[in-house]
């Protein structure tokens, strides 16, 4: 039967209305058809309305077809009809108001139509609590904007889905949580016009507990959701105050807001937990923006706005058998409580700021990957949350891959203890058979080394790094094999690079450049056995005691040039005098010319030759000219036995026990 109200929309629409039941059943008689669409409703906003057209009529037996359709819908409804071309549908009502609805029925012989209006109404705010093991199903039920259409008066626990729709807002009571178990589901879509609320009753921060998610589905996901006044106890045992908390679980997080909490706005336990992110926002957080581990720092976008807080990265190990782009985090900084071992790869791009606290070191293991990837204008950054010389302990890279690149890259604070045993203090460490490519790298308040390589199996090349202010010991420890893989374009601040003993193999064949604004520093016996060329320019300082030797197959060229002489000294600063420099090849190409050797005579130089400045060994030769040889404890120079001295025009002065002696 055609609907009273039905009819009136038709007058409205057409403004003639003409029907008779007579015509109507001639008109029927034609095709047989009439159309029932079913009694007007009135339903809640939100209450599932149920369309049906089984009391329609077919006389001929023909058969029809069913099409459900709205004719008007309320302003601001974005509601639709679930199987519009099934005898029975549905639709659910969003906002407060009318809602026609027709049905047509149709087939060869013609068709026919009926109306139903449906009024949507107002209907008041819902309490929801306890255990769902059933699908529950959140929608709009109230149009004040600030009064809640649920609230949850105790804890919520779902084992089905949880679907909540646009512009929903729910109120938590005092200390209790919204919970999503692991056979549980979240979907919680609202939009920017229309965002869904979850807060306390009372909204103030610490009032509700937090929202827990501890399902693994890959259907979990927050749209525009914002969550506030949470963080009145910790979320679950042994974790934070939050108001998001991922347990081992996956969910999405789009343009949702964390604000006026207190605790977290979010936090995650577990490295295999996901979280990917776009375009949040966080801010007046108590503890910090995110307490997330290294697992979950891939997924963080460059959209989200940290609100100028931390991000604190929990746990002590990456092996997620995953590459890892670590992105920078808009106004906010990733921050380490505690020491990071990694085996994955990783790789950081530009403008990314880590912190770590007192004494964190982060160490990449011989399976890792890692690529800093900054650039001039923005630069990745590692320094102390306490920004001062020795808050952290710094990074130690033992991965040999030839992949591994720090470029661009800012260094600080670090050199709270020795990065490993058989370590020193130091911003930047690399182990043995470590491999890197360092270039436009920089060091600053450093308490000990900015870079510490221990051992001569380490390669590392280098290029355009530089050094400031407050490094307390030297711009880098390093071996003599690493030597010649140091540029000219480096500034090294006026430190020295430290080198601790040990030799330049006969196979190689090594220039050693001369230092931009920097020094090298000897402290223990160093042995050249290939050829070692020294640029002009170069400094070479020596601590106490320390001896510089050529032997077997080695040859030492030392020519420096009248504007710039090739030094060899004492360390900068200190009284004391090292041994001297020892040559005992035979090579035709050992050659100093425009070289200055002073305060060496320590001690005696080697089995058979004294203090001296230099000594030239039995059989071995030496042209030596336009130098200066001065302050020996000893001799300024000592010639063996059939030895071979060619010098010329040198200047000699201040040497305790003569200038040359012939033995």
């Amino acid at each position: 039967m055609k609907t009273m109200k039905y009819y009136l929309w038709l007058l409205m629409a057409t403004f003639v209305f003409a029907a008779c039941e007579d015509d109507n059943d001639d008109l029927n008689a034609e095709h047989g058809l009439t159309a029932v669409a079913g009694p007007d409703q009135e339903v809640n906003i939100g209450e599932t309305v149920t369309l049906s057209a089984a009391a329609s009529i077919d006389l001929h037996g023909e058969g029809f077809s069913v099409q459900w359709s709205f004719v008007s819908t309320p302003s601001g409804s974005s509601a639709s009809i679930s199987n519009a071309g099934n005898s029975s549908a549905s639709f659910v009502p969003d906002v407060q108001g009318d809602y026609l609805v027709e049905l047509t029925i149709s087939n060869e012989l013609g068709e026919d139509s009926d109306g139903l209006m449906v009024t949507a109404l107002d209907a008041g705010t819902k309490e929801i609590s306890g255990n769902y093991s059933d699908d529950l199903h959140l929608t709009k039920r109230v149009d004040d904007p600030e009064t809640p259409d649920y609230v949850v008066t105790n804890t919520l626990s779902m084992t089905a889905r949880l679907t909540i729709d646009p512009g929903v807002r729910i109120h938590v009571a005092s200390d209790n949580l919204i919970r999503i178990r692991q056979d549980g589901i979240i979907e919680a879509n609202g939009t920017a016009s229309e965002p869904i609320i979850i807060t306390g009753t009372t909204q103030l921060p610490g009032f509700w507990r937090g929202l827990l998610v501890e399902s693994n589905n890959l259907e979990n996901e927050l749209n525009h959701v914002h969550i506030s006044a949470s963080g009145s106890n910790n979320i679950a045992t042994g974790q934070s105050r939050t108001a998001l908390h991922v347990s081992s679980a996956r969910v999405k997080l789009n343009s949702c807001h964390f604000i006026n909490n207190d605790g977290y706005g979010l936090t995650v336990s577990s490295a295999d937990s996901r979280i990917p992110m776009q375009n949040n926002y966080f801010d007046n957080n108590s503890l910090g923006a995110a307490f997330i581990t290294a697992g979950q720092i891939r997924d963080v976008d460059t959209e989200t706005d940290f609100g100028h807080d931390d991000i604190r990265i929990s746990g002590t190990t990456l092996n997620t058998n995953a590459e890892h782009t670590w992105r920078a985090a808009l106004n906010g900084n990733y921050r380490f409580t505690s020491n990071l071992s990694i085996f994955d790869e990783i790789v950081i791009e530009e403008g990314a700021v880590f912190t770590a606290d007192n004494d964190v070191f982060l160490r990449f293991y011989s399976d890792a990957v890692v690529r800093m990837q900054g650039t001039q204008n923005n630069p990745i950054v590692f320094k102390g949350t306490i920004e001062q010389p020795g808050s952290w302990r710094g990074i130690v890279i033992e991965s040999s891959d030839l992949n591994n690149r720090i470029e661009h890259v800012h260094f600080s604070h670090a050199g709270h203890s020795n990065l490993m045993v058989g370590y020193d203090r130091a911003a930047l460490g690399f182990s043995s058979g470590a491999r890197a490519g360092l270039s436009n790298v920089h060091f600053s308040e450093i308490q000990g080394y900015g870079i510490f390589m221990r051992y001569e199996a380490t390669r590392v090349t280098f290029e355009n790094l530089s050094f400031g202010s407050g490094i307390s010991v030297a711009a880098a420890y390093m071996r003599p094999v690493h030597l010649y893989e140091l540029d000219t374009q480096s500034n090294w601040g006026g430190y020295h690079i430290e080198v601790n003993g040990g030799s330049v193999p006969d196979t190689e064949d090594v220039v050693w450049p001369k230092l931009n604004d920097g020094m090298y520093l000897f402290t223990g016996t160093t042995t050249i056995y290939g050829k070692l060329t020294l640029q002009p320019g170069s400094i070479l300082e020596f601590d106490n005691d320390a001896l510089f030797r050529v032997r077997t197959n080695g040859v030492f060229v030392a020519n420096g040039t009248p504007a710039d002489h090739i030094i060899l000294r004492n360390k900068t600063g200190s009284a004391a005098h090292w041994k001297g420099i020892a040559i005992e090849t035979s090579s035709l190409e050992n050659s100093m010319e425009y070289v200055e050797v002073s305060h060496g005579g320590n001690s005696s130089l080697i089995t058979g030759i004294g203090a001296t400045n230099i000594g030239v060994g039995n059989n071995a030769r030496l042209k030596l000219h336009n130098s200066i040889i001065r302050n020996s404890l000893g001799f300024g120079i000592i010639v063996r036995g059939s030895a071979t001295l060619d010098e010329s025009n040198n200047t000699f002065s201040g040497n305790v026990l003569g200038d040359i002696d012939y033995l």
